[in-house]
């Protein structure tokens, strides 16, 4: 249980960093290297770092076929993350493709 639980953080950790590397966008030139170094996305690889080596550490102790299924909820916090700190717009079907793929893990992870 441990093992899966540190795969949700995993991928609430993942979110967190996608939001961050779409705040470093309007910052980011590529005619100037210099530019990827700005805070939200040094802060967003760090937090993928971070996410990297609990999921290695995760894998230890349980299936990858169930911890992996843990990391789709990104997909739930990206669309919530979005909306709440980016604005950016939602429609109900998004929120039933969340429903869907939180109903998804669960039947994944029932023994």
């Amino acid at each position: 249980m441990k093992a899966v639980i540190i795969g949700f953080v995993c991928a609430f950790l993942g979110s967190v960093a996608q939001i961050l590397f779409k705040l470093s966008t309007p910052e980011i030139s590529f005619s100037n290297i210099q530019s990827f170094l700005n805070k939200y996305l040094v802060l967003g690889f760090v937090l993928y770092g971070i996410a990297f080596l609990l999921y290695l550490y995760a894998l230890k102790s349980v299936n990858v076929s169930i911890l992996y299924s843990t990391i789709s909820m990104s997909y739930v916090f990206v669309l919530i993350f979005s909306r709440a700190f980016l604005g950016e717009k939602t429609y109900y079907w998004n929120y039933i493709g969340a429903l869907l793929i939180v109903l998804g893990i669960s039947l994944i992870m029932k023994r």
